[in-house]
């Protein structure tokens, strides 16, 4: 195992020492500890995970006055099962417990459940990916994914460690995790580190107008009558370059006008913990996942238990006949689903794109390719990612119907257009010509269509 258990640990029994490696291949060892402290899991089979989840679902006992309080590290990297893991232990957990759960992600996009990728995401920076017959192969690929909670757009690696808090949703404060956050990177030498007026954790002098002031940590919630979920951030060491080419200057944003959340920008930085300069002194996620740790039971009380999880061995046998989710049809839909291009697109908040100014978005458009005809103009709304209210006009006809003008030709095109889902168009090109009633100008139709293509990413669906 890597991350948390990135090196061996040594626990007493008795006057023997029990030595446990990050190699360890049995589906789940209860390590015997003294009974001062809570008991560690390390759980890499089905069977397990549906132990753990029946173990938050537990009252306390009847003679228990504190909460319940839960500690869960995840060592695998797929995002998609590591976001149906905290779903599902967020409608799992008992209402009064307090759990925490530590996980990282193997390269991707994240963005919040009613975000608008077109306006969030460079999509053609984004590798194509087969969802379809290979969504659990282990890849380099930087995917998109689609969480279940509101906020921004994030960029997650494996130098972006990630926190999660469970707890009953009365008295929710969203400050008091950051806070708790922020603490541990106080104590991690981070001495600067602090929660702003935007719930972030930073770093710097504080002064409004210092551009020394970098976020390290963004978050974002989710809340029922039952629980409160807050989960983040924090740059340890993550691809800064990445998140700048990622997260900026999507080719559509200045064609679309968008409902839902747009994502503020911030200046962002790593943070570097004490003693991680000298190489071998320690992991910076083991350190920092111990800390937060800690005080997350200084907050609420010693851990009933301490879970170590290996979600990637679970997820690659999902597909192969094993069933490793089946137990557990909600958590095995919600893997599944948050894979799917209805979830990661035709979730989109209802938007409007425009090639051309309109009056209800008058400004002004970027300069086209110089081979896209000049007059060329394509309006819809998407609605749940289908194409309404569609107008054309400007296309490259080449006419061989002389009874028909250009409007005729303009509002068949439209008409042919409308209901299509804008996330299943591969290719423009194809889709314009065999909308259009007459054949277009081959050069200058590809161009139009390569143009299109651009804007909406289409590489990545």
């Amino acid at each position: 195992m890597a991350a948390l258990l990135a090196r061996p640990h040594t626990f007493r029994l008795g006057r023997r020492i029990q030595l446990i490696r990050a190699s360890v291949t049995a589906s789940s060892i209860l390590i015997s500890r003294p009974t001062s402290t809570p008991p560690r899991w390390l759980t890499t089979s089905a069977a397990e995970l549906g132990s753990l989840l029946d173990r938050v679902s537990q009252p306390p006992s009847n003679d228990q006055t504190q909460p319940v309080v839960h500690i869960i590290h995840s060592v695998g990297r797929n995002p998609y099962a590591n976001l149906a893991i905290e779903h599902r232990l967020f409608e799992r957990a008992h209402a009064e417990s307090r759990l925490l759960l530590l996980y990282r992600n193997s390269p991707c996009v994240v963005i919040g459940r009613n975000q608008n990728p077109w306006t969030e995401v460079n999509l053609n920076r984004l590798s194509a990916r087969d969802r379809a017959t290979s969504p659990h192969e282990p890849s380099n690929d930087v995917q998109l994914v689609r969480r279940r909670s509101g906020g921004g757009a994030v960029y997650h690696d494996a130098g972006n460690a990630n926190w999660s808090v469970h707890i009953p949703s009365a008295g929710f404060d969203r400050d008091q995790h950051a806070l708790m956050v922020a603490r541990s990177l106080q104590k991690l030498g981070v001495t600067s580190a602090r929660v702003n007026e935007r719930h972030d954790i930073v770093v710097g002098s504080g002064s409004a107008d210092d551009a020394g002031e970098y976020k390290i940590s963004g978050s974002a919630y989710k809340l029922t009558n039952r629980r409160a979920l807050h989960h983040g951030t924090c740059l340890l060491g993550a691809d800064l370059a990445a998140v700048s080419g990622l997260l900026r200057a999507p080719p559509a944003a200045p064609y679309l006008k968008a409902r839902g959340v747009a994502s503020v920008r911030s200046p962002v930085r790593n943070v570097t913990l004490a003693g991680e300069e000298i190489e071998g002194v320690h992991d910076p996620h083991d350190h920092f996942g111990s800390t937060v740790a800690a005080e997350f039971e200084c907050m609420y009380g010693q851990a009933a238990s301490n879970t170590t999880i290996d979600i990637d061995a679970l997820a690659a046998e999902e597909g192969s006949g094993n069933g490793s989710f089946a137990f557990d049809p909600k958590l095995a839909n919600g893997y599944k689903e948050l894979m799917t291009a209805d979830w990661l697109f035709g979730q989109t908040p209802q938007f409007t794109f425009a090639t051309q100014p309109t009056e209800d978005d008058p400004r002004e458009r970027p300069l086209r390719p110089l081979d896209v005809p000049p007059h060329f103009d394509l309006v819809f709304t998407a609605r749940h990612g289908k194409l309404q209210e569609v107008v054309v006009s400007g296309l490259p006809y080449v006419s061989e119907d002389g009874t028909s003008s250009l409007a005729d030709f303009n509002k068949a095109t439209a008409e042919a257009l409308q209901g299509r889902t804008l996330y299943e168009i591969r290719d423009w090109k194809a889709v314009l010509a065999e909308a259009s009633p007459v054949p277009l100008d081959e050069a200058r139709a590809a161009a139009t269509g390569n143009w299109l293509n651009e804007l909406f990413g289409v590489q990545c669906y």
